[in-house]
């Protein structure tokens, strides 16, 4: 394991015990538990299969396309800032704001990699994924984790409670987090879709930590936007699940580009009110 300060901070998912590799395998100390690796990914968790169900969601077709992006990290990040510019503070400013050899956790990170000095955490093993792991049971040690970042996975998470349980407790007092949530978005699976959180309902959720700073992240044009090429699709649909996700990406590539109008809505001090998604940056109570 090269990252010695993330050795360090794991533990066993069944005994909480040390951790050590050993040849290609990485070993639990105390109770033998041997967890594999697939490339530079460490598996605690079984990576995740979709279900039949989560298979054939009203957005499939988008999903599988998202998933055909993925195989080209660069362009889907590209992309997806194209498609939803952050015009709040951003995680990568966030990490820019950290001191120096800060060991940050970046949950749910996807392909998306926000620095080399994050360790980017999620259920599917990735090429930049150091460490496929549940959300809702992190294999870290109690007090361990200098931040937290999660964009975009509470809202897929079906005990997203549970999760903000395992935030805390892996957090050193006074531990910052990132967090970043859709507010006025419509369904979307990854692989499904659960939850949506208003300013108040953030503050909420992290009841436990002391609010730094919040905000839009991704603002109202862009919540219109999606909401007009979902009703769109639908009216041009007929009623056929094919015609209405055919029209989706099309009317996406059209639509688009208004959504930049955002930097200069966000500095309005009402635009909270309808923005597709909202920003939370919280630090863990020291009691």
């Amino acid at each position: 394991m090269e990252n010695e300060k993330l050795r360090q901070a794991l533990r066993c998912l069944d005994c909480q015990g040390e951790l050590e590799a050993v040849g290609d395998t990485i070993q639990c100390r105390k109770c033998s538990r041997q967890y594999s690796k697939i490339g530079n990914s460490i598996i605690f968790n079984k990576p995740k299969e979709f279900s039949s169900e989560e298979k054939n969601n009203t957005d499939s077709l988008v999903f599988k396309i998202k998933n055909q992006f993925k195989k080209s990290p660069k362009l889907f990040t590209l992309l997806h800032h194209l498609i939803y510019p952050v015009v709040g503070k951003s995680s990568k400013k966030f990490v820019k704001s950290l001191p120096p050899g800060a060991l940050i956790i970046n949950l749910g990170s996807g392909v998306m990699s926000i620095s080399p000095r994050v360790i980017d955490v999620d259920y599917v093993p990735y090429a930049n994924v150091s460490i496929v792991a549940d959300a809702h049971q992190l294999p870290f040690k109690n007090e361990s984790v200098d931040a937290v970042i999660a964009e975009h996975l509470l809202e897929h998470l079906s005990d997203p409670d549970k999760a903000v349980a395992e935030v805390k407790r892996i957090l050193k007092p006074n531990g910052l987090i990132y967090i970043l949530t859709p507010f006025m978005l419509g369904f979307h699976s990854s692989p499904n879709d659960y939850y949506r959180w208003t300013t108040e309902g953030l503050r909420e959720l992290w009841k436990d930590f002391d609010l730094e700073k919040s905000g839009v992240a991704i603002g109202q044009t862009s919540a219109m936007t999606i909401l007009i090429i979902d009703w769109l699709s639908s009216l041009l649909s007929f009623g056929s699940k094919i015609l209405y996700q055919t029209w989706l990406p099309i009317l996406m590539v059209f639509l688009i580009p208004i959504n930049w109008l955002d930097f200069i809505l966000s500095r309005y001090k009402f635009s909270s009110n309808n923005a597709l998604a909202l920003y939370f940056i919280g630090r863990k109570k020291s009691n």
